[in-house]
């Protein structure tokens, strides 16, 4: 046992245990008993007592590396624990690589909530690089992309909004400004796969004409629908999502389906309608494409009943929040597409 490494490990349990609220103070007494080893690193099992005549407790502190006195920040004791010579060195094994463990979520969770909140800037911002969307529409081991559904345009414009929650409340469903010719569209998406993120829908695209996007220019909205005015009579753009969803659809579809699904809560009281109705197609959705969406399902074409006409919705991303929408412009100025930004991939593959 180094005992240069073996004294640090005791200072610093009783540093550790003196900064918890459940204990508060130094131990009386701190003893290392036994090191070991766990993926190179070093490690110490320490006995202490909180008073002089309290009982023996069982701490862990360590790793160190090499005849480093600074260990790695694996420091814990459940100050309960009494200290067995017997089963002290299984314990500590044991206490160790839990706190390994729980150490390595934490600062999985810290990169990740810090890859969350750049993505979140992603999703809010006014302008959009148009190679970076090209990008997203490829095949690679970790990207692909998929046709998703038709939707019918019937009155020139397109409503862009969250169709579970506010399409179904009647409210928060802008309708973009710019008028594009009546007709029936292909809806895709762009999906990466990664291990930080897992499988997620980096963007949905609607496809007005089969050239390519060359720049990007924000979806602005009818002003009376816009989701909020600011006070200084600012209009904002984009869209809030309170339930996990997007989608594309004709601006007095967006009303139609309102009404639809306003007359089936009437006749399916205390019912869900994603939950008795929409569920089972997402999931018939994810049997046909499970490799472009997580189990449930993350898209569907839906047709409304009473008007036969087709809409797409479409999993968010990472869920709730803000997202702003962009026309694509082809090298002839002409629209050709329009996209919802969800995920930038390239935050997740390069963690």
């Amino acid at each position: 046992m180094n005992k240069e490494q073996a004294s640090a490990a005791c200072k610093a349990l009783s540093e550790w245990l003196k900064s918890r609220e459940d204990f508060g103070k130094s131990p009386v007494k701190v003893e290392a008993t036994h090191d070991f080893v766990m993926d190179g690193l070093t490690y110490y099992v320490i006995r202490y007592k909180k008073t002089v005549m309290g009982k023996w407790l069982i701490g862990v502190a360590g790793g160190y590396e090499g005849n480093s006195l600074k260990n790695c920040g694996h420091i814990f004791s459940g100050m309960k624990d009494l200290y067995d010579e017997k089963t002290a060195l299984d314990l500590g094994q044991r206490m160790a690589a839990f706190i390994r463990d729980f150490s390595e979520r934490e600062q999985m969770e810290a990169a990740m909530n810090e890859l969350f909140k750049k993505n979140i800037d992603y999703t809010i911002r006014k302008t959009l690089d148009a190679d970076k969307i090209a990008r997203q529409f490829v095949k690679t081991e970790t990207r692909g992309f998929t046709e998703v559904g038709k939707v019918d345009i019937t009155s020139g414009h397109v409503v862009v909004a969250d169709p579970l929650c506010y399409i179904a409340m009647g409210k928060y469903m802008p309708t973009l400004e710019q008028e594009i010719p009546n007709g029936t569209y292909t809806a895709d998406i762009s999906v990466c796969r990664t291990q930080t993120a897992g499988l997620r829908i980096c963007t949905a695209r609607l496809k007005i004409k089969n050239t390519k996007a060359v720049r990007y220019e924000l979806a602005k909205p009818v002003p009376e629908t816009a989701a909020n005015v600011s006070k200084d009579g600012s209009i904002w753009t984009g869209y809030p999502v309170d339930a996990g969803m997007t989608g594309f659809i004709d601006a007095k579809g967006a009303d139609k389906m309102g009404e639809w699904i306003d007359k089936w809560h009437k006749q399916n009281q205390d019912k869900n309608h994603y939950d008795d109705y929409f569920a089972a197609i997402f999931a018939e959705s994810y049997n046909k494409f499970p490799e472009y969406q997580r189990e449930g399902g993350d898209f569907i074409e839906w047709t409304n009943p009473e008007t036969n006409e087709k809409m797409v919705m479409i999993s968010s991303g990472f869920g709730d929040g803000f997202y702003q929408c962009f026309w694509g412009y082809d090298e002839n100025g002409e629209i050709c597409e329009l996209v919802t930004p969800l995920v930038d991939p390239d935050l997740f593959e390069k963690s």
